[in-house]
């Protein structure tokens, strides 16, 4: 990355950070993440079976890479990690699209149901 420098270390595999400053007492943080590993999970995963636990009262449906989560917050203006109402409709939404299937691990849709899965 381009007049950014590395920094700290991350407990995320694969996550990288690095920071740049301005000069004028601004600065950014940029992230980077391998997300191979964690694409190539989800397609197995989506495989593997219905997503449904055994019992059936919990279900697995995705698996975003944190890069993903921090581009919506900081483009998007949304926290995926909130209990708001809007926030959750707005992953849901995003999840049962076909422009973030890659993030599935599972079939189930989410939709107008979304409140009984999380």
């Amino acid at each position: 990355m381009s007049g950014f420098e590395r920094f700290g270390q991350s407990a995320i595999p694969g996550l990288k950070r690095y920071w740049r400053d301005d000069g004028d007492g601004n600065a950014t943080i940029a992230t980077q993440q391998d997300v191979t590993d964690i694409l190539e999970g989800n397609k197995a995963k989506i495989a593997h079976n219905d997503g449904y636990t055994k019992s059936r009262d919990l279900a697995r449906v995705a698996s975003i890479p944190l890069t993903i989560i921090y581009k919506w917050m900081t483009e998007e203006g949304w926290d995926p990690f909130s209990q708001d109402p809007d926030c959750q409709r707005k992953l849901a939404q995003k999840l049962d699209s076909n422009e973030y299937r890659y993030l599935r691990t599972s079939e189930i849709i989410l939709g107008d149901h979304w409140r009984h899965s999380i």
